[in-house]
């Protein structure tokens, strides 16, 4: 695959199939990743609600927070994502910014917070529709 040498996503991608590593920079995924903490990344298949994925944002920020879960619009699935720390929710992203995810465990409760919090957001998000 070819990559642009001054995208730092395409130069991850180029490592398809293979584990690296990042170093992580800031505190919104503290515990699960701690600032200045290498974590090893893997592109996968299957994504599912918990895991802490690594992709690339609509501004060219590689980013890593957990998946929430997944949802269908405009013909095509998107995930969404949120920063242990962080008060709301990622805008949607796209399988193709998606670079791979950590491959660190990740507790059976921690899938069932990830999940519930994106039953949270959908019921936000269908209730806001419903208003109008």
């Amino acid at each position: 695959m070819a990559t642009d040498q001054h995208n730092p996503a395409d130069k991850l991608r180029a490592f398809a199939g293979e584990t690296f590593h990042i170093t992580i920079k800031g505190d919104c995924m503290v515990p699960a990743l701690n600032d200045g903490q290498q974590a090893p990344v893997r592109q996968s298949h299957l994504y599912i609600p918990g895991d802490i994925i690594v992709f690339e944002s609509k501004f060219g920020q590689i980013l890593s927070h957990r998946l929430l879960g997944y949802y269908f619009r405009h013909g095509k699935f998107h995930f969404l994502t949120q920063a242990d720390n962080a008060p709301d929710v990622d805008a949607g992203i796209s399988r193709q910014q998606i670079i791979g995810k950590i491959q660190l465990p990740v507790s059976f409760h921690r899938r069932l917070f990830s999940l519930g919090q994106f039953l949270r957001y959908t019921n936000k998000w269908m209730m806001a529709r419903a208003v109008r």
